[in-house]
């Protein structure tokens, strides 16, 4: 059972948080998010009995809410009912959360009430919202980060402050691996962020676990910044220079650069950083970003 959503706006018209049996504001019912169907595409050989799926495409699921707008004692239904006449369009774009995983969606039509009195009175009004969800797989509210440089706290009780050696409060180490754990369902991008504190000659980030690679050939200096996106739809190669300025270096990615195999695949998967001359990694400081992505959360 579905016990509370919070739904908000990406155009900034708020959000409105949802509970099962919280009388106060908005009461949160039946909750429907579908299934995604799964469209295969066979192939058979001349004879052959039965068929062999080459592809499978996986299309959008539908969405079905059901609440109740409910009166506080002051006469206040009629306000909370506009907010929400006003809140739900067609024509805009939304998230869903629901226990730390979201979703995005549109809906179909604008909100809906019942036209039973017992469901549609001076106390309450039943409502319902029916959506899209184009993109049908959710994904973590927060990204996960993987950082490759390391630091831990060296400092213990007790300590002899008397001694002549001195006490070591923490330490951090340069580490040229680090692993992500993608523990959702399917293959996702991501968000690579390099920070430079010195010259670094066409600096690369593998996967050893796909045998991918992404690189950019290209000089950096102190203070410049990279953002790399392996996102399906949203790959990008952004410089920030040292006086702040932003500029697109897609043209100068590397020829063997494998956008596909720079996907993180489900499980654990191994990154190592690299460039011309290795020595060259300290001056880096590079963290990962992803989002594990799930079919179901029920």
């Amino acid at each position: 059972m579905i016990k509370e959503i919070k739904i908000t706006s990406l155009a900034g018209r708020g959000s409105v948080l949802m509970k099962s049996r919280d009388y106060k504001e908005y009461w949160l019912g039946p909750v429907d998010w579908g299934q995604v169907h799964g469209n295969h595409q066979t192939y058979e050989y001349y004879n052959q009995v039965g068929q062999k799926i080459v592809g499978t495409k996986v299309g959008q699921r539908s969405l079905s809410i059901i609440g109740w707008v409910v009166d506080g004692g002051a006469g206040d239904l009629r306000r909370r009912c506009d907010f929400l006449n006003s809140f739900v369009s067609p024509v805009e774009d939304y998230t869903l959360e629901y226990e730390g995983k979201k979703i995005q969606f549109r809906p179909d039509d604008s909100i809906g009430y019942s036209s039973e009195y017992r469901k549609n009175n001076e106390l309450v009004r039943q409502f319902i919202i029916t959506a899209t969800m184009p993109y049908p797989l959710f994904s973590d509210s927060q990204d996960t980060a993987s950082a490759f440089d390391t630091s831990g706290k060296m400092f213990r009780f007790p300590q002899n402050f008397g001694r002549l050696a001195p006490v070591v409060f923490g330490s951090q180490n340069k580490t040229y691996s680090v692993e992500g754990n993608n523990v959702g369902g399917f293959q996702t991008g991501m968000l690579i962020k390099l920070r430079f504190s010195g010259e670094v000659q066409n600096p690369r980030v593998k996967n050893l676990t796909t045998n991918g690679m992404i690189g950019v050939k290209r000089t950096f200096n102190r203070g410049e910044a990279l953002e790399i996106d392996t996102t399906p739809g949203k790959k990008k190669m952004l410089l920030t220079t040292a006086g702040g300025k932003e500029q697109n270096i897609l043209k100068y990615r590397d020829v063997n650069t494998t956008w596909q195999k720079m996907l993180l695949a489900p499980g654990r998967n191994l990154l190592a950083l690299d460039c011309d001359d290795l020595d060259q990694r300290a001056a880096m400081s590079v963290t990962v970003f992803y989002t594990p992505l799930y079919m179901e959360v029920e």
